[in-house]
């Protein structure tokens, strides 16, 4: 009998944007480029950058994503 197991790996990702929302979902959007299998992220550290009436903020990630499996053969 064979048991399913799953491995989560987790990474860092930064994203900017002109509201907190925007920037996770920069950064998530980004992440799904590349990454297959993401199941939860974490805000880790919220920052921003003010010049004049500008307002952009930096959003720190951790998002989690399951290692695909692979057959060997």
């Amino acid at each position: 009998m064979m048991f399913g197991v799953t491995v989560q790996k987790a990474v860092d990702l930064v994203g900017t944007g002109d509201t907190i929302q925007d920037a996770v979902t920069e950064a998530l959007d980004r992440a799904r480029l590349s990454l297959e299998g993401i199941s939860s992220f974490e805000v880790q550290r919220i920052s921003g950058v003010v010049e004049g009436s500008a307002t952009a903020y930096q959003v720190e990630l951790r998002v989690w994503f399951t290692l695909l499996e692979r057959m060997h053969g």
